[in-house]
C-alpha cells in the first residue's frame, strides 16, 4: 500500500516536468522554423526550464521518501512558475500594445552575454522581437505560455497540498 501512495504523490510533479518539457521543445521547433526569441521568451524559456529540473527532482525526492527536501523542490517549481507567468504576462502586454519596447536593446544585451547563453546559444539567444510572436491555432505564443504556466503552477501546487495533508 505504501507504494502505490508514494505514485501518486509523484504523478502531479511528473507531470509538470513534461508539460514544461514539451513546452521547450514547442519552442525550439518553432525557433527551427525561423520564429527567433526575444528576451521574454528566453526568460520563460528559463522558467521552463526552473519548473522541469525541479518537478524532476520533487518527483524522485517523493519516490525516495525525502518529504522535506521534496516540498523545498516543489516550492522552488512554485516560484518558477510563477515567475515565468509574470514575464509571460508582460509579454502580453507587449503584444496587445506592439508600440512598446520589449527591451531588446538592453535585455538582449545582458542575456545574450550571460554564459548559459554562450554555452547553448540555439536554446538561449535572444534575437527576436517581443510584439512579433508566431500565433498556434490563432493564438499568440505568449497567451499559450501564460496558460501552460498556470497548468504547471496548479499541479505543483496540488503536489504541495498533497504533501501538506500527509
Amino acid at each position: 500500500m505504501n507504494t502505490h501512495a508514494s505514485a501518486p504523490g509523484a504523478a502531479l510533479p511528473s507531470l509538470a516536468a513534461l508539460i514544461s518539457f514539451g513546452t521547450l521543445s514547442g519552442a525550439v521547433w518553432l525557433q527551427s522554423r525561423g520564429f527567433a526569441p526575444c528576451p521574454l521568451c528566453i526568460l520563460q524559456r528559463m522558467a521552463y526550464l526552473g519548473v522541469l529540473g525541479f518537478a524532476l527532482l520533487a518527483a524522485v525526492l517523493l519516490r525516495a521518501r525525502s518529504q522535506v527536501a521534496a516540498r523545498v523542490a516543489l516550492t522552488l517549481a512554485a516560484l518558477s512558475a510563477l515567475f515565468g507567468l509574470g514575464v509571460a504576462l508582460r509579454h502580453i502586454g507587449l503584444v496587445l500594445h506592439p508600440g512598446q519596447l520589449c527591451g531588446l536593446d538592453p535585455l538582449a544585451a545582458v542575456i545574450n552575454h550571460w554564459p548559459v547563453t554562450q554555452w547553448l546559444p540555439w536554446l538561449f539567444r535572444a534575437d527576436g522581437l517581443c510584439a512579433d510572436t508566431p500565433a498556434v491555432f490563432g493564438v499568440a505564443l505568449p497567451f499559450w505560455s501564460a496558460a501552460g504556466f498556470l497548468v504547471v503552477f496548479g499541479l505543483v501546487l496540488a503536489a504541495l497540498a498533497r504533501r501538506s495533508r500527509s
